[in-house]
């Protein structure tokens, strides 16, 4: 119910045993009680109401506003409950209630008022999708509301309900503890005005892509909206956005710090601050946001020094310092490179380690400790090959993180305790297991030093094995002890036997030779999957011999877990079990005979796909099934049926008897009816039921065509475009005077979407950017001018391409339109190489002696190029 997720919400804490006002003469924790106590007892009692309706009536008269809005809401959320289309009468409840109340109360239900809508929005947005916005109409059924509708009506009462700031900056919000969820920080929100402007922001904060944007929409693109506070305030930001949620919560923040820019203690006035550096950081699309976003932390904890409320700001700086340093690459990053970010964690570490070193207990602080124990966190991952060569050292990657020095162990594995313990890492019994295991050798490695809590890897030597199944166990500590330690483990094989396998052909070989395995031991396994023992349990359902070439066939067929087979070789005195699954379809069982009646099809081809009412229809049918003997198609001659004529109604209009000749085809045709309503028609075929479908429609063939000339220059973002366009009638003349309509919509994309791990996947959204009208020339041209304008939100480091989408409408002199579309491509980057490479798995040596390489501009036209 949506009144029911209002009372969960930071300003309402529907206890039922909240505070009385000591000079009250009604009793409300035991009224509040006694509701408490008929609803648990008999679940949604009339008689609660009731009483809900009485502490309403008492609330109201002795004017106690935090216990009168509580009842008003709980008496709503009663009646959600037992009433249809309830979220919509709560609105007009609180709506009600509104006309009756005085300040303060009115700005409190208008804040809720507000949220009352947004949450009805939420739960029903896709009703809402793909409408357009109405006009000349009253709007007072939210039913029939657009997306925009809806924003308007929201943001309306959000900032009504922080008009009358005089008022609500001047009243605390002791009065309404009853229904306010104090928490432990009730100074950084001291008054209602702080309360009501901060449930404000968190709808307005929120990045509502579906809104109408116009061409120029409002985007965070000035520096100054990093300012100091007391600068910040002064500044301008203008918009002709009317819509723009972010224009409307910056203009916001400039006021909720604006009142505290002089308060004695500066805990609300930091905090404020803080959350708009951040909303700024967020959403800004200035080239330098992170130099800005790091320079406004920086002075918000230099002027606050050692002040608790500003250990949140360093905690900010420290965290940005981090996601900065998990960018560094040693491929990419020089270690002369001013902006290598390998030491930010230091950096980072030593911001934290100041702000945990104050004496006062703080948000902040709390956050630092968090932040400093993943900072200084260990980790340890190893990866070997999964099979290696007996007799012969091998190598393992090993990856760490502030670890100085490694420890290992090698443990045999017989395969009784391979298949319990294989792919059990996450239970803790697991751990206790393998660490207790003997160890066949031991052996350790110093690491590089490092200081910089970066992620390392180096490649470590493994000493030679015999044949078998070992573990590999790694270790931060020397003991592997399993509390504050951190440990990795990876189980591989030593042999000298590989397979591969083409279907059900499989071949045995020599892993390092890649001789065949004559006379091998093969065991073909099936796993069932134990739901108790949350394990696969192994079943033989099959062996092998290899022949003189290492070949085998698989001839079993599969069970039920076709999907978990796994083979075992034995050769000589070496063993391979492999988890890898062997996949071969074996086809075991009687063939059906093939029923040539129940195989036939009719292949339906009309003469058209689409018709005018009265025109002739024709038709041909190609009858066909399967042969008996071989299974192969083959035409059915002498095969009689109706083919039946429906409408868009799907009523029969007409019939007609038709037999397919020697070659398994008929024809035939039917006139289409008039005065019926068109559509979707089809023909159907009464013994296979085969059917064809067309459009009956009342339709003017086009009397002229619109294309786009090709574009040969090359564009970058924030270039001026010239795109020309030509109207020509199908019989040869120019289309002169007409008018032309035309959008251009900006659709970003990741030509190297892989980039984006570093930075996440970025919101990208279409957004139209101009359209306006023009005429056609006499020569039946038209031109289309625009300027490239980029979606700054998308990373320039991410090399995104946009596409503009032009859609033109032309419309000539006698009112026939035709639309024509075509899209610019562009990018920070105006030319492309296209290289063109020898094909093919096996090439001559000397194919590679020259290469192709042409130059294109975004749209893949050629351009010319030095």
């Amino acid at each position: 119910m949506l009144l029911k997720r209002l009372f969960l919400l930071n300003l309402l804490l529907l206890s039922f045993f909240a505070m009385s006002q000591a000079q009250s003469t009604f009793n409300y924790t035991t009224a509040w009680k006694k509701v408490d106590d008929l609803i648990s007892k008999k679940g949604l009692p009339e008689s609660a109401l009731n009483e809900v309706k009485i502490i309403y009536a008492a609330a109201k008269k002795e004017k106690n506003n935090g216990q009168l809005i509580k009842a008003l809401l709980f008496r709503v959320n009663l009646q959600q409950l037992k009433e249809e289309d309830a979220d919509i009468k709560a609105i007009k409840e609180i709506e009600k209630e509104i006309l009756l109340s005085t300040e303060p109360v009115k700005s409190i239900l208008t804040n809720l008022l507000a949220e009352a809508y947004w949450q009805y929005f939420q739960n029903n947005r896709w009703k809402f999708y793909d409408r357009t916005n109405t006009t000349a109409f009253v709007k007072d059924d939210p039913e029939t509301w657009s997306i925009d509708d809806f924003h308007h009506k929201i943001s309306t009462l959000y900032l009504a309900s922080i008009q009358n700031e005089k008022l609500l900056q001047q009243t605390t919000l002791e009065k309404f503890d009853p229904i306010i969820s104090k928490g432990n920080m009730r100074y950084l929100r001291p008054t209602l005005y702080d309360l009501l402007s901060f449930r404000a922001l968190a709808y307005f904060e929120n990045d509502e892509r579906s809104i109408t944007k116009p061409a120029d929409a409002f985007e965070i693109n000035t520096a100054s909206a990093f300012d100091p506070a007391a600068d910040f305030i002064t500044k301008k930001f203008v918009t002709g956005d009317s819509l723009s949620l972010k224009h409307k919560a910056l203009l916001l923040y400039q006021n909720i710090i604006r009142f505290h820019i002089n308060d004695a203690k500066p805990d609300a006035l930091i905090d404020a601050d803080l959350h708009r550096i951040a909303f700024v950081n967020r959403n800004s699309t200035h080239e330098n946001k992170n130099d800005l976003y790091r320079a406004a932390l920086t002075h918000l904890i230099k002027q606050y020094n050692n002040q608790p409320a500003a250990a949140q700001a360093s905690y900010l700086l420290a965290q940005d310092y981090v996601d900065f340093a998990a960018t560094y690459d040693f491929k990419k990053h020089k270690s002369d490179d001013a902006l290598n970010p390998r030491y930010y964690y230091q950096k980072a570490a030593a911001i934290c380690k100041e702000v945990i070193a104050q004496k006062t207990e703080s948000e902040g602080k709390a956050n630092c400790n968090n932040l400093l124990y993943s900072i200084e966190q260990k980790d340890i991952f190893i990866i070997s090959e999964k099979v290696n060569i007996p007799g012969k050292p091998f190598r393992s990657l090993l990856s760490y993180r502030n670890i100085s020095k490694a420890y290992f162990r090698i443990v045999k594995m017989d395969k009784k305790a391979f298949e319990e313990l294989q792919n059990r890492n996450w239970e803790d019994e697991y751990w206790k297991k393998i660490t207790a295991l003997p160890a066949v050798t031991n052996f350790n490695y110093s690491l590089p030093a490092s200081n910089d809590h970066q992620e390392h890897s180096t490649e470590i030597k493994v000493n030679s094995l015999p044949v078998g199944t070992y573990l590999l166990l790694a270790s931060a500590d020397e003991n592997f002890t399993l509390s504050k330690n951190i440990l990795a483990a990876q189980f591989f094989h030593v042999s000298n036997i590989a397979w591969i396998h083409n279907g059900t052909e499989f071949f045995v070989v020599n892993r390092e030779s890649g001789q065949p395995l004559a006379k091998a031991n093969i065991i073909l396994w099936e796993g069932v999957y134990n739901y108790d023992q949350r394990v696969y349990i192994q079943t033989k359902v099959d062996s092998y011999t290899s022949n003189a070439n290492g070949n085998f066939r698989i001839t079993k067929a599969p069970g039920k877990n076709s999907y978990n087979r796994t083979l075992e070789v034995n050769f000589e005195k070496d063993n391979l079990h492999l988890d890898d699954r062997a996949y071969a379809y074996v086809y075991e069982g009687k063939k059906e005979p093939i029923d040539e009646k129940k195989e036939r099809r009719v292949f339906f081809f009309t003469d058209r796909s689409i018709y005018r009412p009265g025109q002739t229809i024709y038709f041909k049918g190609i009858v066909t099934t399967k042969d008996a003997a071989t299974g192969k198609p083959k035409i059915v001659e002498g095969l009689k049926s109706k083919i039946i004529l429906y409408d868009a109604n799907g009523e029969k209009i007409d019939s007609m008897e038709v037999t397919s000749n020697e070659f398994g085809s008929y024809s035939g045709k039917f006139i289409l009816p008039v005065g019926r309503m068109n559509g979707n028609f089809r023909l159907e075929e009464t013994i296979t039921s085969a059917a064809a479908n067309f459009l009956v429609e009342e339709y003017k063939r086009p009397k002229f065509y619109a294309e786009y000339q090709p574009i040969t220059k090359s564009y970058r973002v924030n270039d001026q475009v010239t795109v020309t366009g030509n109207a020509k009638a199908y019989a040869g003349n120019n289309i002169d005077g007409a008018l032309v309509k035309y959008r251009v919509v900006r659709q970003p994309r990741l030509p190297y979407p892989w980039l984006s791990w570093k930075w996440g996947w970025p919101i990208m959204e279409e957004q139209e950017i101009a359209h306006g009208e023009t005429k056609t020339k006499a020569d039946g041209t038209f031109d289309i001018v625009f300027t490239t304008i980029p979606d700054k939100k998308v990373r320039k480091e991410l090399d995104p391409g946009f596409d503009y989408k032009i859609i033109a409408d032309i419309t000539d002199l006698n009112g026939e339109t035709r639309t024509a579309e075509t899209i610019v491509s562009v990018g920070y980057k105006s030319l492309q190489l296209q290289i063109s490479l020898p094909q093919g798995e096996m090439m001559p040596v000397d194919s590679l002696k020259f290469i192709n390489i042409s130059t294109q501009n975004m749209m893949g036209e050629f351009v010319k190029s030095n």
